[in-house]
């Protein structure tokens, strides 16, 4: 992307308390900054907002807009880039020590109720950072005289260094010609950057599980290529408002995604029969998991056969939910195949935060699976007739290896009007 023959990167240098965007890098690099920008940029447009001025000053990011009344909205919309500290909206000032202080002190009276605690964070775009001379002094002198002032107010204010413990954040940035003092203060999105990696990651969707998959390749800088399994209409339905709601957090314009049918037109069993399993009055609920083991063994081998535009496959193993046994067969299965498995992505996930990060995820009236999210013992080893089951099932199932395959904007189009096709 060429954005200088469209967009003035200079700076406006009047120190006209002018607002601008000013976004933090998390990633310290010449080449992710670019990213960023081109990132930053390409959002902005795609929303209407727009650019006065856009420049990169050492690992920030400057920005100002044409309209100022749209200050707030634009910051909302980039904090949702990946790969971002933080992004405040500062007001431009003067270097000159006596009336920046000055400055900076009007404005946190303002924006301090009382008895907030507060943090002051004072950085620099200048590279190389300084590790000693004149900006060391030049921050310590100008926090010191913030606090000392803050704390002569009969405000009950109290000054912390943990971010996590600050109500309010003051952030004041030492650029190259003018300083920039934030009005409002926003933690950005501090993962991997999306298709950050420029690799297509196959995501199979069809329960709770594998939507949080989803979530993970995504904040790990992946683009997904969704393929939903399905039973019936109404359960397609639910998992693409999931999927919608999931995908609209991310800057994605255009998405392929495939359409599985996994309808039993036989309505064979699909559950193994084996006695061990009618021991101890559970038969119902073992009975229950390998009916879903079989239904996801299904599923990977679908995967592996169907040649789709990527080589690597999420699959949502997690320890507590799938048999050791199920896990290691399958991890060979993919060896063999030669496409690359990304697993563990949910290992580091304990039952109480994946129940947690899935509660926050979905809407409330969704209903979560509770049997998907934890399971009170795990079936030891593979049952004898496993493998017998997955081919029924398998047969079962009209056009195991024939699927729909869709490409749209879904800025633009209503995911759902595909329903019309099915």
């Amino acid at each position: 992307m060429n954005d200088t023959k469209i967009i003035n990167t200079n700076f406006p240098l009047a120190t006209d308390n002018r607002p601008a965007i000013v976004m933090e890098s998390v990633i310290k690099s010449i080449s992710f900054m670019k990213f960023l920008k081109q990132s930053a940029i390409a959002l902005l447009r795609t929303n209407k907002y727009k650019i006065k001025s856009i420049k990169k000053e050492g690992y920030y990011i400057i920005i100002f807009l044409q309209n100022d009344s749209q200050l707030v909205q634009a910051t909302e919309l980039l904090r949702k880039i990946s790969g971002v500290s933080y992004i405040f909206i500062g007001a431009t000032k003067t270097l000159e020590y006596d009336t920046l202080s000055k400055s900076v002190l009007t404005i946190a009276n303002k924006l301090l109720m009382d008895g907030e605690k507060y943090l002051i964070k004072i950085e620099t775009s200048k590279l190389p950072e300084p590790k000693d001379g004149d900006f060391i002094y030049y921050k310590h002198d100008l926090d010191f005289f913030i606090q000392t002032e803050l704390s002569s107010k009969a405000k009950g204010l109290v000054s912390v260094q943990d971010e996590n413990q600050a109500d309010k954040i003051l952030y004041i940035l030492i650029g190259n010609n003018i300083a920039f003092v934030s009005l409002l203060v926003l933690k950005g999105a501090d993962r991997t950057p999306f298709n950050f990696l420029h690799d297509d990651v196959v995501c199979p969707l069809y329960d709770d599980c594998s939507m949080l998959s989803l979530i993970q390749v995504l904040d790990s800088g992946y683009r997904p290529l969704p393929v939903f399994f399905f039973r019936d209409r109404l359960q397609l339905i639910k998992q693409i408002r999931k999927f919608n709601d999931i995908i609209k957090n991310y800057p994605i314009d255009s998405l392929t995604f495939y359409l599985f049918s996994m309808k039993d037109i036989k309505r064979s069993s699909i559950r193994p029969i084996n006695e061990a399993y009618k021991e101890g009055g559970r038969s119902k609920n073992k009975g229950s998991q390998v009916q879903h083991l079989v239904y996801e063994q299904v599923i990977i081998k679908i995967l592996i056969n169907s040649n789709f535009n990527s080589l690597f496959v999420s699959f949502p193993f997690a320890p507590y939910i799938h048999p050791n046994w199920f896990i290691q067969k399958n991890i060979k299965l993919f060896h063999i195949s030669k496409k690359m498995l990304f697993t563990p992505l949910l290992f580091n996930f304990p039952p109480s935060v994946f129940k947690e990060k899935l509660t926050k995820l979905f809407d409330i009236n969704y209903a979560i699976n509770q049997s998907t999210v934890f399971r009170n013992y795990l079936i030891e080893s593979e049952p004898k007739d496993f493998a017998k089951a997955e081919d029924k099932y398998a047969n079962s199932i009209s056009h195991l290896n024939s699927n729909k395959k869709f490409s749209l904007n879904i800025r633009k189009n209503d995911i759902l009007d595909i329903l019309d096709t099915i």
